[in-house]
């Protein structure tokens, strides 16, 4: 049995419109950044807004995270950013690569600085075991954005080094990253 259908010309162009209008917008709203390369200095403004932008979550893990008397540091700003969004109510979980003195040039222990702060700031923070080394620099956001790669938190790491990280928007990975964030010992 055929199904006839009479519509006129002009109705035909306007469906057949319609129906490209709304496919194009759908695949607009469905359609998601996935990942962006973040090249040397452009970490500290991608990490600056995600972790501002956090509604629920942050997870830090961080081999090297450094503050300097100069107050404009990007690492310090980001520290200011990590507790600022404690205060607005962002749970923050921190890893720090436990101070290992005897592989640190002559500026003493790294990252003791940094945990101190977090602490006095209500933040959940932690070193890893002294027999390990946690080398890793990942930012986790909202259990769905990823920032990993090569980017330490100095001033070198984030405004002079060549580095190399990379954003991705994955709940999935993001759930499983927060799986290995639990077991770091």
């Amino acid at each position: 049995m055929r199904l006839s259908i009479n519509f006129s010309r002009r109705r035909r162009v306007a469906l057949v419109l319609l129906l490209i209008a709304g496919t194009t917008f759908l695949g607009c709203a469905t359609t998601r950044l996935q990942s962006k390369l973040i090249l040397n200095g452009e970490y500290f403004q991608v990490a600056q807004r995600e972790i501002r932008n956090a509604k629920q979550s942050i997870y830090l893990i961080a081999y090297l995270f450094l503050l300097y008397d100069y107050p404009g540091a990007y690492s310090n700003r980001i520290l200011q950013d990590l507790i600022d969004a404690r205060e607005r109510g962002v749970a923050v979980h921190v890893i720090l690569d436990y101070p290992k003195p005897k592989y640190m040039d002559e500026g003493g222990p790294k990252n003791q600085e940094v945990y101190e702060k977090l602490k006095h700031a209500g933040i959940d923070v932690r070193f890893d075991s002294p027999k390990k080394r946690t080398h890793n620099k990942v930012l986790i956001i909202d259990e769905e954005t990823i920032i990993l790669g090569s980017h330490n938190y100095s001033f070198g790491g984030l405004k002079y080094n060549n580095e190399a990280s990379l954003l991705v928007r994955d709940r999935a990975k993001a759930k499983r990253l927060i799986k290995y964030f639990e077991q770091i010992d």
